[in-house]
């Protein structure tokens, strides 16, 4: 039972550290085109919401790919 504990939280940081990076790589296309909206002018009010999702994103992926 010890030896499937292990292997299953294996297996699960395995999963979390994959998924926190296709998160991060998601974050920051979404940074760049928060960017890409900012650059023009009449869409920053636009382009500020997208950029702080990224930072939220960037976050989430943070979290995900942190090894206890």
């Amino acid at each position: 039972m010890k030896a499937l504990r292990g292997l299953l939280d294996v297996v699960l940081g395995l999963l979390t550290a994959v998924l926190g990076t296709v998160l991060g790589i998601v974050a920051a296309v979404v940074w760049l085109v928060g960017g890409l909206l900012c650059v023009t002018i009449i869409l920053i009010p636009l382009g500020i919401p997208v950029m702080r999702l990224a930072r939220r994103l960037f976050t989430l992926a943070r979290q995900l790919m942190h090894v206890p």
